[in-house]
């Protein structure tokens, strides 16, 4: 530190002095009353803090479910083979959530067995609820002994994407509530002032107010205070959810509404919701890897009427996303040896059975909350093998057939596009990111050198007794996409260090 920096009181110059004295008691006079939440005069400036625990009430029995939760609560039910609360816990962990505070009842053995004390790193805290027909405070106010920190406050028949997690955590006011632009019946309904920061002025249920514009979720982002209002409400014997938040609203604190009309979000209150759910949440599974330009014409007519049923058969068992990849594999290499031995029509309809089941254990690894690292790479090393095996093996087999060296040169030139597009792909998106790949890489033309068409392609041609034209079809229009990348990929870079 220099030594014109350093001032002692005795030095400096009295007037300063008697100004800190003035700033000080000035700062010890209006403190307190700009604090006060109740004059209503500022909006509370709440700073963000991290939302690292849920609180999961989990206690009901789901009578409207019957006969699905005579042996276990509803939260238990399963849905394409894992049940409800573990989708809500997958979900909450990739947003950032370490612990959860599940509040039990009904069957409770059922969740602890399941779930033990740590689920894949989210330490969990049991709280048992002897009352919890009364109403959901009663399980609500069991987490005030636990949780000193903002949390999450979260329905466990409910299911929320992780991106919607994310955004609702980002959010600082002291209750912050899920809300949607509808109605539906017997819920929790909200004013909302959208021009006030979407603060709300009233909460209830929908059937006792008289002005309401939005219906409220099972999700909330809380301050440890809102445990203090449970507490209150629990102790006048008033048990529903929103008598608890309208006296947050009462008292003067933030409460502010989070939009979630365009977000997907799923509850399971009776059968058909639960129907409802089970089809939403397939079709987010099998959609959430596609923009709407690769679901192109191709895939609507000739891929997905067969994936998607063999997909939901599959989920039905017990059967992993990597035996479908192995599987995968043994069709392709089976493909190679047919072209080889001469059986063409064998060999084409192999390829495609080879694509068809390389494109449902995606889908069953979303579905079923399987993705894996190292299932993502055994399908790229997989997906690779398969391309090269089935080019490789046309080239040999129509090079015996015909006697000619010819269809050896496209086979490594075919050979050659698969491998040379696919470092150019990871190359690109570790470099500029994938969705800027899925940006550049939507054109029409793009879709001849997906594998599922090549491979379409050397099935009809093989059964119409023309083997050579899939080949030629990779080598040069594989190729031909891969000079077309690099062009596309050098514009790209060139753009962005012009801005």
């Amino acid at each position: 530190m220099p030594y014109s920096a350093i001032v002692d009181n005795e030095t400096r110059n009295p007037e300063f002095n008697e100004i800190d004295a003035l700033n000080n008691r000035i700062t010890t006079m209006i403190t307190p009353w700009l604090d006060d939440p109740t004059l209503g005069l500022f909006e509370p400036q709440n700073q963000y803090k991290a939302v690292t625990t849920a609180l999961i009430l989990a206690a009901g029995d789901g009578t409207r479910l019957r006969p699905l939760t005579i042996d276990k609560p509803k939260v238990m039910i399963n849905i394409w083979g894992v049940p409800i609360l573990e989708r809500l816990l997958f979900n909450l962990k990739k947003a950032g959530i370490s612990k959860a505070v599940i509040v039990v009842g009904y069957k409770s053995h059922v969740i602890k067995n399941h779930f033990g004390d740590n689920w894949r790193g989210v330490d969990i805290i049991y709280r048992d609820a002897n009352n919890y027909e009364d109403g959901i405070l009663t399980s609500a106010v069991l987490g005030k002994e636990i949780i000193n920190e903002r949390f999450l406050l979260l329905l466990g028949d409910t299911i929320f994407e992780t991106d919607t997690i994310k955004r609702a955590m980002k959010l600082t006011g002291d209750l912050v509530v899920g809300a949607r632009n509808e109605r539906i019946d017997e819920s929790v309904g909200a004013f909302v002032d959208n021009n006030n920061n979407n603060r709300v002025s009233a909460i209830g249920m929908l059937k006792d107010m008289t002005q309401w514009n939005r219906v409220v979720t099972g999700m909330a982002v809380c301050e440890p205070v809102f445990l203090d209002a449970v507490s209150e409400c629990v102790e006048k014997g008033d048990y529903d959810r929103p008598s608890a938040m309208q006296l947050m609203v009462e008292k003067g604190f933030y409460v502010e509404a989070f939009d979630m009309t365009d977000d997907a979000w799923w509850e399971s209150d009776d059968h058909n919701d639960l129907k409802k759910c089970k089809n939403e949440i397939f079709k987010s599974a099998w959609k959430r890897r596609f923009t709407v330009r690769d679901v192109n014409v191709f895939k609507r007519v000739f891929n997905l009427p067969i994936s998607l049923p063999l997909t939901k058969l599959a989920a039905l068992t017990n059967i992993r996303p990597n035996h479908l990849t192995a599987v995968s594999l043994a069709l392709s290499l089976t493909a190679c040896a047919a072209f080889v031995l001469g059986q063409f029509i064998t060999g084409g309809a192999l390829c495609y059975a080879c694509a068809i089941v390389d494109a449902m254990d995606g889908k069953i690894s979303r579905l079923k909350l399987m993705e894996s690292s190292l299932g993502g790479f055994f399908d790229s090393i997989v997906d690779r093998i398969s391309e090269v095996a089935i080019a490789a093996g046309l080239s040999y087999g129509i090079s015996v057939k015909t006697g000619s060296r010819l269809p050896l040169l496209i086979g490594l030139f075919a050979c050659a596009s698969w491998l040379g597009r696919f470092y150019l792909k990871e190359l690109f998106i570790d470099k500029a990111g994938l969705a800027a790949w899925k940006k550049l890489n939507s054109g029409k033309f793009d879709m001849l050198g997906h594998r599922d068409v090549n491979f379409f392609v050397a099935m009809v041609s093989c059964v119409m007794g023309y083997p050579l034209i899939p080949l030629v079809l990779m080598a040069v229009v594989g190729n031909l996409l891969a000079i077309g990348n690099c062009y596309k990929f050098l514009n790209h870079f060139r753009s962005a260090e012009q801005i």
